[in-house]
């Protein structure tokens, strides 16, 4: 080989070298055997990175640098690596945002039509059902479950409170939840995501105090009015004998800054005058109203002792 021939071949395993470290770099250290391929390693490559202990089988064709840490997001890379599924439910959710922390175990959805997923060293579910396109997409170079399919799916296990910072945070709009659930009418968990989205599309402040209102009268409590005046403002809820005023708030996409300042405003001022303010919001008061209702009526009896 001459000289010019040999420094063609260095400068060309130079430009090899880079670009596989730019893809790892890219892809938190996981690389699946066909995109290695692709960026020009040979099958016999493949096999001496991995006999050196230079890169670790992850099962279905996916392999992790040892250079890198199985993060939680190369737990995610691989699994798409080795199943060719888009992540979706929680581990979509934390992707796209919606969810402030991973998952144990992933889950991810392939075609129904798709080979049987292959043993990896971590926990994977697999769900088999076909979906539009409208609903996948590619974030951060990782297939996933669209936002606002996510949401949904997301709020119907994991409450309703993942779906208001989805829309308060912009990753999703009400228009495309509402496109999302027609698309995926018949699946699981969307006959909460239609109720949820009800709720969201109509007044749910609103929404919130009749709900609240309701178990009020099935816990039997007395002695209360419902929008209680209070100077210039009015109280949602008021127990005028024990002084205890309670708040009830929507959702928390719908509250504006002019809004929320108003809220703090009055709380100030009932705070001043001698009041005591209890404030639920409406995921509270659906997910969980036993619990509110504990409150209430412990504040109640604390106050009239």
């Amino acid at each position: 080989m001459g000289d010019g021939s040999k420094r063609a071949a260095e400068s060309s395993a130079r430009r090899e070298q880079r670009e596989l470290a730019e893809y790892l770099a890219d892809h938190d250290g996981v690389i699946t055997r066909s995109a290695a391929l692709g960026l020009g390693l040979s099958s016999s490559a493949i096999g001496r990175l991995v006999e050196a202990k230079l890169w670790i089988a992850l099962g279905g064709g996916a392999y992790l640098s040892a250079t890198h840490t199985f993060t939680d997001e190369a737990r995610l890379r691989a699994a798409t690596g080795a199943t060719g599924g888009a992540v979706d439910g929680a581990a979509a959710a934390w992707w796209h945002g919606i969810a402030q922390s991973p998952p144990d175990s992933i889950s991810l959805t392939v075609p129904r039509s798709h080979r049987r997923a292959p043993k990896v060293p971590y926990d994977l579910e697999v769900h088999r059902r076909d979906l539009l396109p409208a609903d996948l997409d590619v974030v951060r170079g990782l297939s996933v479950t669209a936002a606002p399919l996510t949401a949904l799916e997301s709020a119907a296990v994991g409450g309703s409170a993942l779906l208001d910072r989805s829309l308060q945070e912009g990753i999703v709009t009400v228009d495309g939840l509402a496109a999302a659930t027609k698309r995926n009418a018949g699946r699981h968990g969307m006959a909460e995501a239609r109720r949820l989205l009800a709720v969201i599309v109509g007044d749910a402040e609103s929404e919130a105090e009749r709900l609240f209102q309701t178990m009020l009268e099935l816990h039997h409590l007395t002695g209360w009015r419902a929008q209680f005046p209070f100077g210039v403002y009015s109280i949602d809820f008021a127990f005028p004998a024990q002084r205890l005023a309670i708040e009830v708030d929507g959702w928390a996409f719908h509250r504006t800054p002019d809004r929320a300042m108003n809220d703090a405003r009055k709380q100030n001022r009932l705070v001043l005058a001698g009041w005591r303010v209890l404030r639920f919001g409406w995921h509270q008061l659906d997910g969980d109203g036993e619990a509110v209702m504990t409150d209430v009526i412990t504040a109640v009896n604390a106050i009239a002792a």
